[in-house]
């Protein structure tokens, strides 16, 4: 039996203008797993790249649908996804912020919680409450749908591929997509 894709594996394909392989995603389980993979990879990059603590800077680099088409994995309905996974995890910077300020401690972004609810051929994507106990991650909630799935994972690692592909801060432009690719698990 095969096992569920890597996340680099998922943005490699994305990159690469093939739509990535979920063939071995079977159940909400793998899917909650693949998801969480491509969310904490969203969160690392933006560490990496230093707009994890900028929710505007978030909302400008990949909160606009026409940045994803350049890749043949996109379409209108997972180039959406990837500008809400981008706007949750934006608001959820700012909480974290707050947070922070309140607290003297680092932003919790990491706790972030997604959930994926499911309703036959819809899927909606919600961000919880920022929780600062929480180890963070996304989940899938609802009948599991192969094709659906395929859709909202494929939103998901677009806004990756976008984010390990482009150069924001503090980078001088000779990095290339296999050097920040590295950053991703």
């Amino acid at each position: 039996m095969a096992s569920i894709p890597a996340t680099r594996d998922v943005v490699r394909a994305v990159w690469t203008n093939s739509a990535p392989d979920y063939a071995a995603v079977h159940d909400a389980e793998d899917a909650a797993a693949v998801l969480t993979g491509l969310l904490r990879a969203a969160l690392k990059m933006l560490t990496y790249r230093r707009l994890a603590g900028t929710p505007s800077a978030i909302s400008l680099v990949s909160g606009d649908a026409d940045e994803y088409a350049r890749y043949p994995a996109a379409g209108p309905r997972t180039a959406d996804t990837a500008v809400l996974l981008s706007h949750a995890i934006a608001a959820t910077a700012e909480a974290a912020a707050q947070h922070a300020e309140l607290t003297g401690s680092e932003p919790p972004l990491r706790a972030l919680r997604i959930v994926v609810r499911s309703s036959g051929a819809q899927s909606v994507v919600h961000r919880l409450d920022l929780d600062p106990e929480s180890p963070g991650g996304a989940s899938w909630y609802g009948p599991y749908d192969p094709e659906l799935f395929a859709e909202v994972a494929t939103g998901f690692a677009l806004l990756v591929t976008h984010l390990v592909a482009n150069v924001f801060d503090d980078d001088d432009g000779r990095e290339t997509f296999e050097e920040s690719l590295e950053w991703i698990d």
